[in-house]
């Protein structure tokens, strides 16, 4: 039991944290200025990536949403759960009518939501395509430029 909760994830810790350090370790001795702003930019990165994985996996949603009972989705599931009864009656148009009705009236919030969802994902690629960028140019710059990091033999 304990193994279950401590092994696998300590493990996967540890060898992270590992990796993470001979990393900036070997980066610091071999190049230390872009070593320096790789480290600078790593805080702009984990904010770019926790605003999409919130999109993606869609951190305001709970699990303890009870629909209410004039959502389109409630309409929905008790028109096809009851089928039978409202074609019987000939209601169709009716349940038709009120499933469009609440379609419009969720319609400004779910567009709300959706741009909200969009900018996250936007912003998040932006900050992280950025520091990949600011990344690329740097080093490209201390390699032309500078005669102890380039390949040039300047």
């Amino acid at each position: 039991m304990l193994h279950s909760f401590a092994g696998e994830p300590i493990r996967s810790i540890v060898l992270a944290v590992a990796g993470v350090l001979v990393g900036v370790i070997v980066s610091f001795i071999y190049m230390w200025p872009f070593a320096l702003l790789t480290l600078a930019t790593i805080p702009f990165m984990a904010f770019g990536a926790e605003m999409e994985m919130a999109m993606y996996y869609g951190e305001d949603e709970g699990d303890d949403h009870q629909m209410e009972e004039d959502s389109a989705g409630s309409i929905a599931i008790e028109a096809v759960g009851n089928i039978r009864t409202i074609a019987a009656l000939t209601i169709e148009a009716d349940k038709s009518a009120e499933y469009s009705r609440a379609l419009e009236s969720e319609r400004s919030s779910a567009i709300f939501s959706s741009f909200k969802a969009g900018s996250a994902a936007g912003l998040g690629q932006f900050v992280q395509m950025w520091g990949y960028a600011l990344m690329f140019w740097w080093g490209g710059w201390l390699l032309v430029n500078t005669s102890k990091f380039s390949f040039l033999g300047k």
